[in-house]
């Protein structure tokens, strides 16, 4: 009789000091093995993949009881390339649809994955922006060669051994995940660890951005909000007045706030309607909105919030076309050794945004836990975001959206 698997892969964290993960003793620095070759432009195939697979999954995840949603599919889209290096068959098929890329292979994906995290990881004045991953294996199980190999040459995944009837080992992830995210996220692993585990693959990427033009403190105000169902509340305003790229039609205003040097940025963007405009959403139209936006002297009035969500990913991901991943039959034939029947049981991610006069700091955890059935735009404007409004952080250098998401109240707490 075959043995049970769960096998856990957790991707997209945030962190300051990166800890435990990477290939040297410089856990701050990334580095791709020089075993591998990779062309700098590479990322650019993943880019409108990773912004498109945002976009497709607004409209199959759910927002939380105040009607926000804050996800990331940077983290998402990694931490399945590296599930994808695992796959094969029907399966491996259906989730390159999901990712949008349905002609490459993985060794095209791990290259074009690798220079992205490369691009990614950069540190300037207001800026830090890193990657880092960690695999986490069941002491009695063993990674096929070239899956481990691909994993640490092309993700820079350290694997470390783990005895999971240990009390230990659940402590020891979660304290990876809690100082990965600077302490945003405080753990993925509840309680003690499956008998069934295999594996658990952390995924980091840590951002906190200064504004380039910050908001003066003493202009913060309480304004009124706008709910979606009509009712009101109050909510704290920042203030900027400057020359920002904006743009405004019939449909909705945009503006981008560029963090530090200009190397990154938030764009947020206040629709008349935020459902119909998240609906409509796709790579094309956000690159109209990208490109449509001139500098432009004016004032935005953007409320200070701080939000902390959750979602699980199985339905929007079968939505899109990964269907056979989640049932029996799946194919993640070359992930480990031996004949174990893999699946995936379940897709997790948290997310927090803290955003406020000084500038951004973001965190994600993205987890996938693999087991075994059993205005004229020249004047002056004024842009108050008092009614539900959508946000992106990219990096503007390659493009990438990391962070995405709708806030229809900024007061949770």
């Amino acid at each position: 009789m075959k043995k049970k698997i769960a096998t856990s892969l957790v991707g997209m964290s945030l962190l300051i000091p990166l800890s435990g993960c990477g290939t040297d003793s410089n856990h701050n620095s990334l580095q791709i093995s020089k075993d591998v070759e990779f062309g700098e432009q590479d990322y650019e195939k993943i880019i409108t993949p990773n912004n498109e697979l945002g976009f497709n999954l607004l409209d199959e995840v759910e927002k939380d009881d105040d009607g926000n949603l804050f996800i990331s599919p940077t983290s998402l889209l990694m931490a399945l390339a590296l599930v994808y290096n695992g796959a094969d068959g029907v399966t491996k098929e259906e989730i390159a649809i999901a990712l949008q890329i349905p002609e490459m292979d993985a060794t095209e994906l791990n290259k074009a994955n690798a220079s992205l995290m490369t691009m990614l990881n950069k540190a300037t004045d207001g800026i830090q922006l890193q990657v880092a991953n960690s695999i986490w294996l069941n002491e009695d199980y063993r990674f096929q060669d070239d899956f481990a190999k691909r994993a640490k040459d092309y993700f820079n995944a350290e694997i470390q051994e783990i005895d999971i009837a240990s009390d230990d080992s659940p402590k020891r992830i979660n304290n990876w995940v809690k100082e990965a995210t600077n302490g945003k996220i405080d753990k993925m692993v509840e309680g003690n660890l499956d008998e069934n585990l295999v594996a658990m693959l952390l995924n980091a990427i840590y951002f906190k951005g200064d504004w380039q033009y910050p908001f003066d403190k003493r202009l913060t105000e309480n304004r009124t909000f706008h709910l979606a169902d009509g009712n009101k509340i109050n909510a704290p305003f920042m203030s900027l007045q400057e020359k920002l790229s904006y743009m405004a039609n019939s449909d909705y205003q945009a503006i981008k706030l560029p963090y530090a040097d200009g190397g990154m940025s938030m764009t947020i963007v206040l629709p008349n309607d935020l459902k119909k405009f998240e609906s409509d959403l796709s790579a094309e139209s956000w690159e109209k909105i990208q490109s449509g936006m001139k500098k432009t002297r004016g004032t935005i009035l953007l409320p200070k919030f701080k939000l902390a969500y959750e979602t699980e990913l199985n339905e929007a991901l079968k939505a899109l076309g990964m269907k056979s991943a989640f049932k029996e039959g799946a194919n993640f034939s070359k992930m480990i050794e031996g004949d174990e029947s893999l699946l995936i049981n379940r897709v997790k991610q948290k997310t927090y945004i803290d955003v406020n006069e000084e500038g951004t700091e973001a965190a994600a955890v993205t987890g996938v836990e693999v087991g075994v059935t059993s205005a004229p735009p020249d004047d002056p404007f004024i842009m108050e975001v008092n009614r539900p409004f959508f946000i992106a952080i990219t990096d503007d250098e390659t493009g990438a959206i990391l962070f995405m998401g709708s806030i229809s109240n900024p007061t949770v707490k």
